[in-house]
């Protein structure tokens, strides 16, 4: 079992990708921190330092939803994943800026870790799973961003091998509450690792 601590929450005001297909382009400015996630299985509202609810836009409620079918409303991703991230892109790539719900602190990061379908956050008020643990899918707006790339109607090779790159966990894992909860900053998440759930 590893656990890891919660050090950032946000949500998405609205659709990170901006503008019309295939000129569309990423758009961190939607991002919004927030101190606290009220989360279910239909997504999750953001609570602000200043009390402000915010409605994500993965939340099936959302009027711009992306994910009507409620299968990705909690987005999380390691320090380590960023790290690596810059390391390779540059210093642009700030923490957050890939749109995750939560960010864990994860120096080695959660990339290629072949994750358990489900995991645990360990709240105030006991645990609350997510389950349908996935990658999350690359996308050709947030590739051109780390490349620093125009906006344009053209996939290159370099934003095709991006894409791949960023595959794989590099950008972060998606998940669904199984119930109500508050997730708040500093606590826990808790995951299993592949040899508690197999027996040798």
């Amino acid at each position: 079992m590893t656990e890891f601590r919660i050090v950032g929450l946000q949500v998405q005001r609205g659709p990170v990708k901006a503008g019309k297909a295939p000129l569309r382009w990423y758009e961190p400015a939607v991002l919004v921190p927030v101190n606290s996630l009220l989360a279910e299985p239909r997504g999750v509202r953001g609570v602000t330092a200043d009390g402000e609810v915010v409605l994500d836009v993965h939340h099936r409620d959302h009027p711009k939803s992306r994910d009507r079918k409620g299968k990705a409303g909690i987005l999380f991703m390691g320090t380590g994943d960023y790290a690596a991230l810059r390391a390779r892109y540059g210093d642009h790539v700030v923490d957050g800026i890939a749109g995750e719900t939560v960010l864990l602190e994860a120096p080695d990061g959660l990339a290629g870790g072949g994750l358990p379908a489900t995991v645990t956050v360990l709240t105030v008020d006991g645990p609350l799973e997510l389950h349908g643990v996935r990658t999350a899918a690359p996308c050709v707006e947030f590739s051109r961003f780390c490349l620093r790339r125009e906006v344009s109607a053209v996939v290159d090779d370099a934003v095709k091998t991006t894409m791949i790159d960023l595959d794989n966990g590099a950008r972060g894992y998606r998940s669904i509450a199984s119930g109500t909860g508050t997730i708040a900053v500093g606590d826990v998440i808790s995951i299993s690792d592949e040899t508690d759930s197999h027996d040798h």
